[in-house]
């Protein structure tokens, strides 16, 4: 009997397919609106076809959650239950940062997570312009191309460069905006980068140094999480929260250390 494969071997392998299809796309797609400011590309399904078709293949008896729905049926939205399906599954990015990659702005990737129930097991995040691999296994440390990453020790929010996360629909009066601002006089800087899994990615190898989102997808977040925990960075709720994540409603701060967390959850409330 053949050994089975290794879930991290075959996530990356995915990621990186995916990625291929990506760049095999670019010039070539039709994009269509899916919600204002909001656009899905045929790119997106192509990535996810074969993304699907390689892990599948490895590891028929996993469910499957996937940004673009999955055999016809449209993903559950976060917030309601199943929005990340259940059991041992993967759940899939085939392209997160799709406006950039319609606009050729370079900050686009392919996200990809193992987990079972809200245990996150493995990731890969795969940036195909820059040809970065970010990889995690739970409990065996967070990697770059093959090499560890740790987060930098910033505790001081003066020295710190946060991303923030803004929804599609974003009016004066939002939340996010309020947020922003409360936050944005404390930080040496802040980004926003239109990829969630590279701003975790980002605080991972100490380009940035905090994110934050109260509404988000798990296929835009479950990778990164991983790979940001691996890597050493502090992740919780916002206040009162605690710092379990639930990944059918993910609603989190991402950190350097836990005392940045701490000043970002004062600040954000």
């Amino acid at each position: 009997m053949s050994p089975s494969p290794d879930p991290l071997v075959v996530c990356e392998a995915a990621a990186r397919a995916g990625g291929r299809v990506l760049g095999e796309w670019v010039g070539k797609f039709a994009a269509t609106v899916k919600g204002p400011r909001d656009l899905v590309t045929e790119a997106d399904h192509a990535a996810q076809r074969e993304i699907r078709k390689i892990v599948l293949e490895s590891f028929p008896d996993h469910g499957f959650v996937g940004e673009e729905g999955d055999a016809g049926t449209p993903p559950v939205g976060p917030g309601h239950r199943g929005h990340s399906g259940a059991g041992v599954r993967w759940i899939v990015d085939p392209l997160d940062g799709t406006t950039n990659y319609v606009h050729g702005f370079p900050a686009y990737c392919v996200s990809i997570a193992l987990a079972d129930g809200d245990e996150l097991l493995v990731a890969t995040i795969f940036d195909p312009l820059r040809n970065e691999c970010f990889t995690a296994r739970r409990g065996g440390g967070a990697f770059l191309n093959g090499a560890r990453i740790i987060a930098p020790r910033v505790t001081a929010p003066t020295e710190a460069v946060a991303a923030v996360s803004f929804p599609a629909q974003v009016s004066v009066d939002s939340p996010a905006v309020a947020d922003f601002l409360a936050v944005i006089p404390h930080m040496q800087s802040i980004r926003r980068t239109g990829s969630t899994a590279l701003n975790l990615a980002y605080v991972a190898c100490g380009r940035l140094h905090a994110f934050w989102v109260r509404r988000i997808c798990c296929w835009d977040a479950a990778a990164g999480m991983l790979i940001a925990r691996e890597a050493g960075c502090a992740i919780g709720g916002f206040a009162g929260q605690g710092d379990a994540i639930p990944l059918d409603d993910p609603a989190f701060i991402a950190a350097s250390t836990p005392e940045l967390l701490a000043t970002l959850r004062a600040l954000l409330g």
